[in-house]
């Protein structure tokens, strides 16, 4: 079932300052023109409960500009068995090949847990298409997408499990890690379903493998995080393991 998405209403923003929207890195240095716009028609959503945004094969008419949380773009196989192919952080925007070459949605698009998203519709369009430097940004996103993409496929193809996650553990250890005395911290999704659909797992295969780790000394797993004792370890683990 589809996220119901509701016409844009000017006071729904009001918690959501114009200041704030002239933050993200996407819309860094845009018109004030511009951000008005943005105020004035893109309809807020969010996560609280996990919910479809867009399926593959539906049309590409909105964007979406993440506030908070994530979503995950994902396939789906015929017997229900998921993969997740990436994940669209805050500050980032969602579905922006809308704003290059609009055809049909290549994936499907689920809110995580306490996500918040804008999202603007395709008749609203016009003053982001206009904004040179705002669409640059926009065309680094998709490349960089694009290279996740290309990383993920060469990882479930060609890597197994234990590599697969120590590629995915570094990468998030990049982005988002928490350096401490002990290691190095990482949120977790909100439950482990999600991560092993974003290494092409099955669950138990994957609690298997945490919990394999550690007892080794490598990681150590808490409710909502798992941090890296051996970063170095990991590393190794990475690069070998090839199927």
């Amino acid at each position: 079932m589809h996220l119901p998405i509701h016409r844009p209403v000017c006071s729904l923003l009001s918690s959501r300052s114009q200041t704030d929207l002239a933050a993200l890195p996407l819309l860094r240095d845009a018109p004030e023109s511009l951000i008005r716009h943005l105020a004035r028609h893109a309809t807020p959503v969010d996560g609280r409960q996990r919910k479809l945004l867009f399926l593959r094969g539906d049309p590409e008419n909105f964007v979406g500009l993440v506030l908070r949380g994530g979503v995950y773009h994902s396939l789906q196989e015929p017997d229900g068995h998921e993969v997740i192919m990436d994940c669209t952080q805050p500050g980032e925007m969602v579905g922006e090949s809308a704003l290059l070459q609009p055809g049909r949605r290549s994936s499907n698009a689920l809110l995580g847990r306490n996500s918040q998203l804008l999202l603007l519709h395709q008749q609203h369009f016009a003053p982001l298409q206009d904004c040179p430097p705002l669409m640059n940004r926009v065309q680094q996103q998709l490349c960089a997408r694009l290279q996740r993409i290309s990383s993920f496929v060469e990882t479930v193809c060609l890597y197994r499990l234990e590599a697969r996650l120590a590629r995915h553990l570094l990468a998030e250890m990049e982005q988002n890690g928490r350096h401490g005395p002990g290691g190095v911290t990482l949120p977790m999704p909100a439950n482990q379903g999600t991560l092993a659909a974003m290494l092409n797992a099955s669950r138990p295969r994957l609690n298997a493998q945490l919990q394999q780790w550690q007892r080794d000394g490598l990681i150590q797993l808490s409710r909502q995080t798992l941090q890296i004792l051996d970063p170095g370890r990991l590393s190794r683990i990475a690069r070998q393991s090839r199927q």
